[in-house]
C-alpha cells in the first residue's frame, strides 16, 4: 500500500514538475516572441523614415543639398524616439540596465556628442565665410578692390577628431546578450551605425572631403545588414560625382560671375547672390538649431546614466 501511493505521489509530482516546466518555457518563448517584435517594430519604423529619405532624394539629383541635409538629420531624433518607445514596450528603462550595456552607449553617446561638435565647427565656417560676402556685397559699390578681397568662394573645413579610440576599446569585448538586453544591444547597434552614417554624411557635405564619412562608415563596421544601406550606396555615387554642397557650389558660382560680370549686369548678379546667401544661412541656422537640440538631449541623457552607474557601482 505503501509503495502504491509512494508511486503515484512521485507520478503526481512528475507530472506537475513537467507541466510547471512546460510552462515556464512557454513563457520563454511568449516572451522571446514579445522582445523579438519589438524590435522587429522598432527596426520598421526607422526604415520606413529611411525609405522616405530616398523618395525625397530628386530624380537625377547630382548634388546633396541642405534641405535634404535637414531630412536625413531629422533621422537621428526620430531614431531616439523610437528606440525611447522601444524601451516603454519591452518596460526596461535604462535606470535598470546592465553595466556593460550602460557603458557601451556612454561610449556611443559620447562619439556622437563630439561629432555634433565637429558639425557645429563645420556650420559655422560655412557661416564665417557666409558674412565675408555679406560684407563684400556692401562695398561692391563704394570700394570695388575691397569688395574683391571678400567676395571669395565658400571654402569647405573641416575639424579632425578624435572620437574613434574609445569606442574601439568598448567595442573590442566580446559580450554574450540575452532577453531585454539582446534587444537593447541589438538596438543600439542599429542607432550606431545610423548615427554615424548621418554625422559622416552631413560632415562629408560640410567638408567637401570624404574622409570623416569614411572612417566613421569603419567606426560602424560598415553599414551591412543595417537599414541605411540601400540608400547609402545612392549618396556614395553622389559624393563620388560630386563632392559638394548644392547650395554652396550654387553660391560659388555666382560669386564667380559676380567677379567677372559687367557694370550692366553686376547689380542683378549682386542681388542673385543675396539670395543664395539668405537661403544658405536659413537652411544652415535650421540645422544648427536641430544640431543644438539633439546635443542638449543626449548630453542630459548621459547624466542621467551616469549617475545611476554611479550609484550602483556605489551600493
Amino acid at each position: 500500500m505503501v509503495q502504491k501511493f509512494a508511486k503515484l505521489y512521485t507520478k503526481l509530482d512528475n507530472h506537475h514538475h513537467h507541466r510547471h516546466t512546460q510552462t515556464n518555457h512557454d513563457q520563454f518563448h511568449h516572451q522571446s516572441e514579445a522582445l523579438s517584435a519589438s524590435l522587429q517594430a522598432f527596426r520598421s519604423q526607422v526604415s520606413k523614415f529611411i525609405g522616405q529619405l530616398a523618395l525625397d532624394l530628386k530624380p537625377g539629383s547630382e548634388l546633396l543639398s541642405l534641405s535634404w541635409i535637414e531630412k536625413c538629420f531629422g533621422l537621428l531624433s526620430f531614431t531616439n524616439k523610437a528606440f525611447a518607445k522601444l524601451l516603454v514596450d519591452i518596460d526596461y528603462p535604462m535606470s535598470i540596465w546592465e553595466v556593460d550595456s550602460v557603458e557601451g552607449y556612454l561610449s556611443y553617446s559620447l562619439c556622437l556628442l563630439e561629432l555634433f561638435n565637429s558639425i557645429s565647427s563645420s556650420l559655422s565656417h560655412v557661416g564665417q565665410a557666409r558674412l565675408s560676402l555679406s560684407h563684400g556685397l556692401t562695398l561692391l559699390e563704394n570700394s570695388p578692390s575691397s569688395a574683391t578681397r571678400h567676395l571669395k568662394p565658400v571654402q569647405p573645413g573641416c575639424f579632425s577628431t578624435k572620437f574613434g579610440k574609445e569606442f574601439f576599446i568598448q567595442g573590442d569585448k566580446a559580450r554574450f546578450f540575452s532577453g531585454k538586453e539582446w534587444v537593447v544591444h541589438e538596438a543600439v547597434k542599429e542607432m550606431k551605425k545610423i548615427g554615424f552614417w548621418v554625422c559622416g554624411i552631413l560632415l562629408f557635405s560640410l567638408c567637401s572631403d570624404g574622409k570623416p564619412y569614411m572612417e566613421l562608415k569603419k567606426m560602424a563596421a560598415g553599414f551591412d545588414g543595417s537599414s541605411v544601406l540601400p540608400l547609402d550606396s545612392k549618396i556614395s555615387e553622389m559624393m563620388e560625382k560630386f563632392p559638394s554642397l548644392k547650395e554652396v557650389k550654387e553660391l560659388n558660382d555666382v560669386v564667380a560671375h559676380l567677379l567677372v560680370a559687367s557694370d550692366e549686369v553686376k547689380h542683378d548678379v549682386a542681388k542673385e547672390l543675396i539670395t543664395k546667401l539668405q537661403v544658405l544661412e536659413k537652411l544652415s541656422d535650421v540645422i544648427k538649431a536641430e544640431v543644438d537640440d539633439l546635443f542638449s538631449k543626449v548630453m542630459a541623457q548621459r547624466t542621467e546614466l551616469v549617475d545611476c552607474l554611479r550609484l550602483r557601482k556605489q551600493s
